[in-house]
């Protein structure tokens, strides 16, 4: 969907430079634009890197399960019919955990599990359960006490102050799952209605 986007974007650039009579403009674009990205995408590998080696220390020390401890309780009023059995308990768990440490790419894997663990006790395959649908917001809304990803950004683009944006961040995540939990619970309740 976002490729015929882009390529629209980027011809209507490439025409207005040409009918701006300045043509040479589209190739030196590319040329700083593909060297920015570049430059970006090594940063970024770096942060990445070093934030996955602090996973690995914290899975190690068992600090991951510790928040795993902690978030636990925490879960059990979003997903009040889950058996507490159920194989989906540890992979979202560890999602959750994941993502407040701000390590969205290390929470994905953990999020499919769990998704597929979910769906296997669906009596309606190819329909979402309400628990898959407040997981899925419950992931999607990505609550993070350290946003990694946005630090490393924020760092990479010579902020005086990348961690500035900590509790803003915190705070909208939280908005966001609020939101989204309460859309789940009202559609759930809708499509009972039905």
């Amino acid at each position: 969907m976002m490729n015929p986007i882009w390529l629209f974007l980027f011809c209507g650039g490439a025409l207005a430079a040409v009918v701006g009579g300045r043509p040479e403009m589209v190739l030196s674009s590319v040329a700083a634009g593909a060297a920015d990205a570049v430059e970006v995408a090594l940063g970024l590998a770096a942060f990445l890197s070093v934030w996955c080696g602090v996973l690995r220390l914290a899975e190690r020390s068992g600090l991951t399960g510790a928040l795993s401890r902690l978030v636990s309780p925490l879960l059990r009023p979003v997903f009040p019919d889950l058996p507490r059995s159920h194989g989906a308990w540890a992979p979202m768990v560890m999602n959750v955990s994941a993502n407040l440490l701000g390590l969205g790419n290390a929470a994905t894997p953990f999020g499919i599990e769990a998704m597929k663990a979910l769906n296997e006790t669906n009596p309606e395959k190819g329909t979402a359960t309400k628990e898959m649908i407040s997981f899925l917001a419950l992931n999607t809304s990505a609550v993070s006490l350290i946003p990694g990803m946005i630090l490393g950004l924020r760092a990479e683009a010579g902020s005086a102050d990348p961690a500035a944006v900590i509790v803003p961040s915190f705070l909208a995540s939280l908005a966001g799952l609020a939101a989204a939990l309460t859309a789940a619970a009202l559609f759930a309740r809708l499509g009972k209605k039905r």
